[in-house]
C-alpha cells in the first residue's frame, strides 16, 4: 500500500527548522547549467532512510543527466516507525530537499516479503511513473546472494541504480566529508560503540576513531558470539546515521532530542541483528511544543 503525507508538518511536535543558506535557483530535479539536458531522463526515486548512504546516492543520481530525481521512497512494515531513522526527521529532510516523500507499506503478516516489495514498486511505477530506484546499498547483507532491491526491481520491471555498490568504505566516508554533508549518529550498537556516540557528528576525527576500532582484534568471546570486524560504513548494521545538511539541502534540518540516548538490551534473537549486538542505543526525539520553521519557506 502506498501512502503519501500531504500535510506532514502540522501534526509533529518535535522538529524545528532553520534556513542556513539560500534556496537553490533551480528545482532539485533539474540539471545544473553544466549538465546538458538529455532527452527523456528517467523518472527516479531514491530509496530513503535519511542516512548517509542514501544521501550520497541522491547526490550521485542528481548529477546524472539521464535521471530525473523526483521522489524519496520509504519502505516500512505496517506503518511502523524506525528507531534509527525517525519519520519526522525524514519528512523534514524531504522538505529541505524539495522532494516528495512517499511510503510503501509492507504488510507485517505477509508470507512473501519480496513479492510485497515488488507489488509496492509496481504501484510506484503505475502511480508515479517511476522508472528507476536509486539505493545507497554497498554490499550484500547477511546470507543474500544478490542485492535485495535489484531483485525486487527486476520483478517489477524497473531499473535499479547502485552508485555506491562495492565502493571502498573509507573512500565513501571521505567523499561524504569532502562534499560537505553533516551527518549525525542516530543508532549505534555494541561492542564497538556506546550511548555517547548518539548525536555525535561524523567528521575526520570521528573517522579516525572508527578506523582504530575497525583495526582492533576481536576478543575470543566476540568471535564465538558471531561478531565480525567493524565495517566502516556500518553495512552490517553496526551503526546508523541521519543527515542534517548537505549540498542539496536548502536549509539545515534541526531537531530537539533527549540528551540521553535510549538503551535497548537485546534479550532475544532478532534476524536484523546480523552482527549479534548485545546492546543498542538510539536517538530519542523530544515532544515539546509546536513544530515550527524559521525562514524555511
Amino acid at each position: 500500500r502506498l501512502s503519501q503525507k500531504s500535510e506532514p508538518w502540522g501534526r509533529h511536535t518535535m522538529t524545528t527548522f532553520s534556513e542556513s543558506k539560500p534556496k537553490p535557483s533551480q528545482p532539485l530535479s533539474q540539471p545544473t547549467p553544466t549538465q546538458p539536458q538529455r532527452p527523456n531522463p528517467s523518472i527516479t526515486a531514491i530509496s530513503w532512510t535519511g542516512g548517509k548512504d542514501c544521501n550520497l546516492s541522491l547526490l550521485h543520481a542528481h548529477r546524472d543527466p539521464s535521471l530525473d530525481v523526483r521522489y524519496l521512497v520509504v519502505f516500512r512494515v505496517n506503518e511502523k516507525s524506525f528507531l534509527a531513522h525517525p519519520i519526522p526527521f525524514m519528512e523534514a529532510q524531504a522538505k529541505s530537499l524539495g522532494l516528495e516523500l512517499l511510503f510503501v507499506d509492507i504488510p507485517q503478516d505477509t508470507n512473501d516479503y519480496m513479492q510485497a516489495y515488488i507489488d509496492g514498486i509496481v504501484n510506484l511505477k503505475v502511480g508515479y511513473g517511476i522508472e528507476v530506484i536509486t539505493t545507497g546499498d554497498m554490499d550484500l547483507v547477511g546470507t543474500m546472494e544478490r542485492n535485495w532491491m535489484e531483485r525486487c526491481c527486476e520483478g517489477a520491471s524497473i531499473r535499479v541504480h547502485l552508485p555506491l555498490w562495492k565502493k571502498n568504505r573509507e573512500d565513501v566516508l571521505e567523499e561524504l566529508l569532502d562534499e560537505g554533508f553533516r551527518i549525525m549518529f542516530s543508532c549505534v550498537k555494541s561492542p564497538f560503540f556506546d550511548g555517547s556516540w548518539i548525536g555525535r557528528m561524523l567528521d575526520r576525527n570521528t573517522l579516525e576513531e572508527m578506523k582504530a576500532i575497525a583495526d582492533r582484534k576481536l576478543t575470543e568471546d566476540e568471535k564465538e558470539s558471531g561478531v565480525k570486524e567493524l565495517d566502516l560504513c556500518g553495512e552490517r548494521g553496526e551503526y546508523h546515521t541521519m543527515c542534517v545538511d548537505g549540498p542539496l539541502y536548502r536549509w539545515e534540518v534541526m531537531l530537539e532530542r533527549e540528551e540521553r540516548a535510549k538503551e535497548i538490551v537485546m534479550e532475544s534473537k532478532w534476524e536484523g541483528n546480523i552482527h549479534n549486538a548485545k546492546k543498542i542505543w538510539t536517538i530519542c526525539l523530544k515532544e515539546s511544543g509546536e513544530t515550527k520553521e524559521e525562514n524555511g519557506g
